[in-house]
């Protein structure tokens, strides 16, 4: 198995040589995710930004998920074929995810890399944390296909998370640039416009109390949510909406009467939502930026740490939030009592600076890599960033207006 991914990676790098022959468009900004088949959020949003800020962008997206079988296989292969030849042509590459071709190539040396990683924070172990459990990937295969090397600036939520974003990507703290990701701006000023949409779509929730359940991600599981479920009290007030992880395979026999609001995105119930269940994901942080009330459901504490494990002590954070017991957690939602206080600390801790918009901090870097030399621009950036958050009293910013 091991000669068969050397063997890969040698293929690559040879067939990366030749492309890169091609000359380099300065204008052409490379957007990779494995997320998802169409364009997430995050980079439809910054996108636009990047457009409207400078017109004359050559915006390449691509965007495919590597799932099991043969046809699957064979179109990310297609997919990678692509992005290497625009990681060959392109000034600034952004991705939001592993792209095993951004690693184990050679790249020009005036290619930008920035990992824009998808999660909000670094609540549960990933990358270079998780290596061997059974939630992460083969240690082999991490560190023979240089999981998560070439990287640039990587783009980091509150500053404490960033000795976690060094042990998962393996990377130094003087990459990270701690300014949150794009769809904290969508959440912050678009909530008007959510709830237009989604009562727009679901005209017969008005007026109920709406509870969203969004779970992480858990490799060969499939989510039932059908203790929680059970343990709801469906009296016509109350609707329980079940978002599952984009990679997760939901039990839909188990769902009734819970819904999953299919219509609009996780982000859009969100914005409507009076609280949230979920357990290990970063739900928490995007949240935690609407000033939500977040209930922690875990029933597989002990496996999970065995698994994957954790970064963040929840037990600390959140001590009255925490349930195991389905019936335990929906009574404490009903009763609606909540720690607000600690809610203001943990948001004071974990969430990013929050003056000015991410969208554009990012997109104004992407420019700035575009027309001058990449290590200046990433210095500078990082550097007036590491200011603001030093002098910004994050009491007045964080959870402000909704806490």
């Amino acid at each position: 198995m091991r000669i068969a991914v050397i063997l890969l990676r040698w293929v690559m790098n040879f067939i990366y040589f030749f492309l890169k022959l091609f000359p380099t468009d300065k204008s052409k900004v490379l957007f990779l995710s494995r997320q998802s088949n169409t364009v997430t959020e995050d980079i439809d949003f910054l996108s636009r930004r990047l457009k409207e800020l400078r017109p004359e962008t050559n915006i390449v997206i691509i965007t495919k998920r590597m799932d099991k079988g043969f046809a699957s296989v064979l179109e990310y292969s297609g997919a990678t074929l692509r992005s290497m030849y625009h990681l060959a042509t392109a000034s600034v590459c952004v991705l939001d995810s592993y792209w095993p071709a951004v690693s184990v190539l050679h790249h020009k040396k005036q290619l930008a890399v920035i990992q824009m990683w998808h999660a909000m924070g670094k609540i549960k172990k990933s990358g270079y944390q998780s290596l061997g459990k059974k939630f992460g990937r083969s240690d082999m295969i991490a560190r023979e296909m240089r999981m998560h090397r070439n990287y640039d600036v990587v783009i980091a939520g509150g500053r404490a998370f960033n000795p976690f974003y060094c042990a998962s990507f393996d990377i130094d703290p003087d990459i990270l640039y701690n300014v949150g990701l794009p769809r904290m701006d969508k959440l912050r000023e678009g909530q008007e416009e959510a709830r237009r949409r989604f009562y727009e779509a679901y005209p017969w929730y008005i007026g109920k109390k709406i509870v969203l359940y969004a779970p992480t991600f858990r490799k060969g599981q499939m989510l039932d949510p059908k203790p929680l479920v059970d343990a709801f009290d469906f009296n016509g007030d109350q609707i329980l909406v079940v978002k599952r992880h984009p990679n997760q395979l939901l039990n839909y026999a188990s769902l009734p009467p819970a819904v999953t609001c299919h219509r609009v995105p996780t982000s859009t119930v969100l914005s409507v939502c009076d609280c949230v269940i979920t357990d290990y994901s970063a739900i928490t942080i995007e949240a935690a930026l609407l000033g939500k009330p977040v209930y922690f459901y875990l029933f597989d504490y002990e496996d999970y740490l065995d698994h994957n494990g954790l970064n963040v002590k929840l037990f600390d954070e959140f001590p009255d939030c925490i349930f195991r017991d389905p019936k335990e957690l929906v009574a404490a939602i009903d009763r609606g009592e909540y720690d607000m206080d600690n809610y203001r600390r943990f948001c004071r801790r974990y969430l990013p600076d929050l003056t000015g918009r991410a969208t554009d901090k990012i997109a104004e870097l992407i420019i700035d890599c575009m027309e001058r030399d990449k290590h200046d621009a990433i210095s500078e950036h990082i550097a007036r960033q590491n200011q603001i958050d030093g002098a910004v009293d994050s009491e007045d910013t964080v959870c402000a207006q909704s806490l």
